[in-house]
């Protein structure tokens, strides 16, 4: 059977229907591509976080909500919180120095630590905090240095009571380039140095302590995984510089410190 060829303004009408159909398409599959969040850029770290960013909404860098508040001091005012903080004033089993309060200042919404000889150095430890397992703890911190290499022996850290049985978390410290260990009184690991430049800007460094291991993050990635044999009992937060490695006493090697914060799991019916 031989059919009618349709008529040119036929052929034109259902050409045009085509295009429109085709477009609207298109323009849908655009609009939702737009709205898709952007994945993430695989093998790259995450840019150093402002701390206009960080204030915004405090939340571990890096780790997964849902997280409580339950530690935090931004150094606002001129004077250290003693209240929060205990700074060891004249002890002297800290990295082969004695820790001077006039080691420490705030100003300017940053707590200073500097070293003033090879044998006075600073540190602050938690008053009423310390951090049990479960929990998850963060400072953001200005090494002084240069490239990998950190001035003195700087640290941020926990230590459990009743060291070495309590156990002890380095974060970030400075042996020469920046590590992260753990000690105990039967177990030690090192990470040895940590590949980066880490000095003269700041970074967070962070904590996820668990039952029988510790996951350390800085800048939000996952730095290190290790295992943890300690009695398990919450752990003091402490920031402490001492004499070591390159000493650079005064401004030049201080360790500058613009916030610590730690968060617990909410209970049930939190919010």
């Amino acid at each position: 059977m031989v059919q009618n060829k349709p008529g040119r303004t036929t052929r034109l009408i259902v050409s045009l229907i085509v295009v429109l159909v085709v477009g609207a398409a298109v323009g849908v599959a655009i609009s939702t591509r737009s709205n898709a969040p952007e994945p993430a850029a695989r093998g790259k770290p995450p840019p150093t976080v402002s701390h206009a960013q960080l204030e915004q909404e405090p939340q571990p860098l890096g780790v997964p909500g849902p997280w409580k508040l339950v530690f935090n001091d931004g150094f606002a005012g001129r004077s250290l919180n003693r209240s929060k903080w205990d700074a060891h004033n004249g002890w002297s089993d800290q990295n082969g120095v004695s820790d001077s309060l006039g080691n420490v200042r705030v100003r300017n919404g940053h707590a200073i630590l500097t070293l003033a000889s090879d044998s006075s150095g600073a540190e602050l430890g938690t008053r009423h905090f310390a951090l049990r397992v479960g929990e998850f703890a963060e400072a953001r911190v200005r090494f002084a240095g240069r490239g990998q290499t950190i001035y003195n022996w700087p640290a941020w850290w926990l230590s459990g009571p009743d060291w070495p049985a309590g156990g002890e978390n380095d974060i970030a410290e400075g042996f020469g380039a920046l590590t992260v260990n753990y000690h105990s009184s039967s177990l030690t690991e090192h990470s040895g140095p940590v590949s980066g430049d880490w000095a003269n800007h700041f970074h967070v460094f962070g904590i996820y302590r668990a039952r029988n291991f510790s996951r350390v993050y800085w800048d939000g990635r996952l730095r290190e995984t290790y295992r943890t044999d300690d009695d398990g009992r919450p752990q003091t937060l402490l920031l402490t510089l001492g004499a070591g490695n390159k000493l650079r006493t005064g401004p030049a090697g201080a360790m500058i410190v613009d916030f610590v914060r730690a968060w617990a799991r909410p209970t049930p019916g939190h919010r």
